[in-house]
C-alpha cells in the first residue's frame, strides 16, 4: 500500500484524504495542488486580459530548452579554433558537418552528420560572470540585482524575476489536463535544489513548475518513476519507483471516482482530475516507447529525459526544460578535455541528435523550438590544471526547428573565442527569440502578484535566424 506520511480520515482503500491531497502537492514545491489551483484562478482575471498581448507570429507550439548548467566550453563544442595557439585551440580537432561552411567538435559526430536541422550562434555575451547569476540571467532573460558582486550564491526567492517557462505558462497556458511548464531535474547550486532563475518568483507559484526528478537507472534499468511524488514516501515501504508507479496506476481509478465526490470543493476536485488524468500519465510513461524508439535514444539519464521531453510536448506541454546534467557539471575548472570526451559530450552527442531526428520523423520539428544553451562559456586560455575557467564574455548556443533556419551559423567569435566580432547577442534577445517563437510578444506587460507591471523580455528577436 502507498504511504504518504500523515493521518487523516481514511477512504475505502486505506489511503487518507490528507494523503492524496499531498501526492497532488509534492511536485510543485510543497503546495497542495488544490491551492496551486486557487491562486490559477485567482491569477486568471488578469491572465485573460493579459493574453491578448500576445501576438501569433510565432511558429511554434511548444519549446524544449536543454541547460547546460556550469558552462560548457564553446571552444570544445561549436566554436573550434584550429588556427590558435595550443593554450587556446586545446586538445580536440573540428569536424566536417553536413553543412560545408561548418565545422564544429570532433566529438559530435552525431549532432555533425545532421548541421543542417540546427542554427549556432557564436556570438552570446553578457558580463555575469559567475554560475548563480548567470544561470539567473538565461533562464530569466534579466540580470539579478546582485550581479555585480561576484562569489554570491544567493537562493531562490519570491521577489525574483519569473523564469522563461513561467511566463509561457501565465501567458501561454496548456489546455486540458496537461501541465503548462515542466522542468526534467532540478537545478542544483551547492546542493541548493531551488536555485534561483527556474521558478516563477514575483508571478508566485501558481506559475512555477512541475518538476520530475532526474530519471536515473535503478536495479539496472532506468527508472520510469513519474513525479517528484516519491520525495515525500517512506523508502522503506516501497521497494523501488516502478512499484511506487504501479500503485500509483491502480490508485488513479480511485482518485478519478472521488473527484466527483461531493464533500470536496472544485479546486481540489480538479486537483484529483489533474493527478488521475489518464492524459498526464501516459505523457509521463516511457514504458509505452516501442524498444527502438528507446533504444534510439539510448540509456543515459539525459538522453531519456529528451525522449520524456518529446513525450510531453507531444501531449500539449507549452514549455519543457531539461536540465543537462544538472549540479554544475560543466563546470570544468579542470580535466575540461577527458571530462567531456568520456561524461559529457557522448551523451549529448547522442540524446540531442535523437531528439531532433525523433521531432523531424514524427512532423513536430516545423512547430517545435529547441534550444541548447548555457550560462556561459569558459576561458580562452586552458589554465594550469587543464581545465578552462568562467567566461561570460563569448559563448555559443544552438537552435533548431519553429522557423529557425538550419544550418547557419550566426553571429562570430574573434580569433581566440575571446570576444564577438559579429552580431553581438544577448540572454536577453535568446528569450526575446524564445517568447517570439511561442507567439508572444517581448514587449508585453504583465502583472506581478502584487500588481506591478513587468515587461516579458528586454531584448530583440533575433530575426536573421528565421
Amino acid at each position: 500500500m502507498l504511504s504518504i506520511r500523515g493521518g487523516g480520515v481514511r477512504l475505502c482503500d486505506g489511503i487518507s484524504r490528507r494523503e492524496i491531497l499531498r501526492i497532488g502537492g509534492l511536485g510543485f514545491t510543497g503546495l497542495l495542488w488544490s491551492d496551486w489551483l486557487r491562486s490559477r484562478a485567482h491569477a486568471g482575471g488578469r491572465t485573460r486580459k493579459e493574453k491578448n498581448s500576445s501576438g501569433g507570429f510565432g511558429k511554434a507550439k511548444s519549446c524544449i530548452m536543454v541547460f547546460n548548467y556550469g558552462g560548457p566550453s564553446h571552444l570544445e563544442t561549436w566554436d573550434p579554433k584550429p588556427d590558435a595557439p595550443p593554450e587556446i585551440r586545446g586538445e580536440f580537432h573540428p569536424i566536417a558537418t553536413s553543412v560545408p561552411a561548418l565545422r564544429i567538435s570532433e566529438h559530435l559526430p552525431r549532432l555533425a552528420r545532421i548541421a543542417n536541422r540546427y542554427a549556432v550562434v557564436r556570438s552570446v555575451s553578457h558580463r555575469d560572470n559567475d554560475h548563480a547569476i548567470g544561470a539567473y540571467l538565461a533562464l530569466t532573460g534579466y540580470s539579478h540585482p546582485k550581479n555585480a558582486i561576484l562569489g554570491i550564491e544567493p537562493a531562490a526567492s519570491p521577489q525574483d524575476l519569473p523564469s522563461l517557462g513561467s511566463i509561457v505558462s501565465k501567458l501561454r497556458p496548456a489546455n486540458g489536463s496537461m501541465f503548462s511548464y515542466v522542468t526534467l531535474g532540478d537545478l542544483r547550486h551547492f546542493g541548493n535544489n531551488d536555485s534561483m532563475g527556474q521558478n516563477a518568483g514575483c508571478l508566485g507559484r501558481a506559475y512555477d513548475p512541475f518538476t520530475v526528478p532526474f530519471l536515473r537507472p535503478m536495479n539496472g534499468e532506468l527508472d520510469l518513476g513519474m513525479t517528484r511524488v516519491m520525495a515525500a514516501v517512506d523508502a522503506g515501504s516501497i521497494g523501488n519507483r516502478r512499484q511506487l508507479q504501479e500503485q500509483l496506476d491502480h490508485v488513479s481509478p480511485m482518485l478519478e471516482a472521488t473527484a466527483d465526490s461531493r464533500s470536496f470543493d472544485g479546486f481540489t476536485r480538479r486537483a484529483f482530475e489533474l493527478l488521475g488524468s489518464s492524459a498526464s500519465r501516459e505523457a509521463f510513461n516511457l514504458a509505452k516507447e516501442p524498444p527502438n524508439v528507446r533504444d534510439a535514444y539510448g540509456p543515459s539519464p539525459f538522453s531519456r529525459n529528451c525522449l520524456l521531453a518529446r513525450r510531453l510536448i507531444e501531449a500539449g506541454v507549452p514549455l519543457v526544460t531539461v536540465y543537462s546534467f544538472g549540479n554544475r557539471d560543466w563546470d570544468t575548472h579542470s580535466a575540461n578535455f577527458s571530462t567531456l570526451k568520456s561524461t559529457l559530450l557522448p551523451p549529448t552527442d547522442h540524446g540531442l541528435t535523437a531528439l531532433l531526428e525523433d521531432l523531424v520523423n514524427r512532423g513536430l520539428l516545423d512547430d517545435t523550438l529547441v534550444v541548447w544553451m548555457s550560462d556561459m562559456g569558459r576561458t580562452p586560455r586552458i589554465n594550469r590544471d587543464a581545465g578552462r575557467d568562467h567566461w561570460s564574455f563569448c559563448y555559443s548556443i544552438l537552435l533548431a526547428g519553429a522557423g529557425v533556419r538550419g544550418g547557419q551559423v550566426y553571429g562570430s567569435s574573434d580569433r581566440a573565442a575571446a570576444y564577438p566580432s559579429s552580431n553581438p547577442v544577448t540572454p536577453a534577445d535568446v528569450a526575446a527569440t524564445i517568447y517570439h517563437c511561442l507567439g508572444i510578444d517581448p514587449r508585453a506587460h504583465i502583472t506581478d502578484q502584487q500588481g506591478r507591471p513587468l515587461v516579458v523580455s528586454s531584448g530583440q528577436p533575433l530575426h536573421g535566424l528565421m
